[in-house]
């Protein structure tokens, strides 16, 4: 679906204009159209004290938006998203499918907007506390930013443009997704389970050897004719953090043959641990030249 994606003060009318897009796409353009409401999710204002709450709030309206969206229908996204980074991860998940996306403003200013909240019921009220921390907090979107454009501002007092907003979703092309932003073009249905299982197991194929070898045997690698040659000890967190960017690099390079996919992940881990080894070696030298300084 093109995606409308609304931003703007807590209470700026957001909600309103949200309704106003979704009839005028409904009955005069004849679209069909999803409204992904931030109110839906949100029962308790006071979620928006804990940073952990509206982290996870952000993630089901992603995983939310990413399930709904579509190159037919219309699909708006009512809420602040007023992070700048969670806006572009938004832009990737529209580019990757392929669908064309604009950003509407609600540039009502913060005093009018308080105004605004103490008029609605009481339990769907924002705190003061937390208003005046979700406006501080605020990053208003830029139209020079590929992920904002084309970008809507509009005050409270104006009509919306949708001829303008119709014509940015449907007579405009979808920009081409590039490799970080496209859908895994998996070559097997079970090839992120094969993914996860070859990494796993040469990672705990490692910790494990660890506990009976000594520095400089070699450990053999599980679905491979490779060795892994012990230099030093290896923490389960080190050697886990280079697992999770290979997965994340091999999703976009997937392959059918497990040898092949043990013996790239292989050549990634021992790649990564010889620069590592480099990096820590470059500190421990800058460390003590600088206690001979001193």
């Amino acid at each position: 679906m093109p995606l409308i994606l609304l931003t703007g003060f807590p209470a700026s009318g957001k909600s309103t204009r949200a309704q106003q897009l979704k009839e005028y796409f409904s009955a005069t353009v004849g679209k069909n159209v999803v409204l992904l409401s931030e109110n839906e999710i949100v029962k308790n204002k006071h979620i928006y004290s804990d940073a952990n709450k509206e982290k996870e709030l952000r993630s089901t309206l992603k995983s939310e938006l990413q399930r709904l969206i579509s190159q037919d229908d219309v699909l708006i996204l009512d809420g602040g998203n007023y992070i700048k980074g969670y806006r572009y991860e938004l832009y990737c998940s529209s580019k990757s499918n392929k669908t064309t996306q604009c950003t509407l403003h609600i540039d009502t200013s913060s005093e009018q907007a308080w105004k605004q909240n103490l008029k609605r019921e009481e339990n769907c009220q924002y705190s003061k506390e937390n208003f005046d921390a979700l406006v501080m907090r605020y990053e208003a979107p830029d139209g020079r930013n590929r992920w904002d454009s084309p970008l809507f501002t509009i005050q409270p007092e104006d009509e919306l443009p949708f001829e303008e907003i119709a014509a940015a979703l449907c007579e405009r092309k979808a920009p081409a997704p590039n490799q970080s932003t496209q859908s895994l073009p998996l070559t097997s249905t079970n090839f992120l389970y094969e993914l996860d299982c070859v990494t796993q197991e040469i990672v705990n194929r490692v910790v494990e050897a660890q506990k009976t070898s000594v520095i400089g045997d070699e450990v053999s690698i599980p679905n491979s004719t490779e060795k892994f040659l012990l230099k030093r000890r290896y923490q389960l967190s080190e050697l886990s953090r280079i697992r999770r960017q290979f997965i994340s690099f091999a999703k976009t390079h997937p392959v059918d043959d497990i040898p092949r996919l043990a013996a790239m992940f292989f050549q990634y881990l021992t790649s990564h641990l010889v620069k590592q080894h480099i990096t820590d070696l470059e500190v421990k030298l800058r460390f003590t030249n600088m206690r001979k300084c001193y």
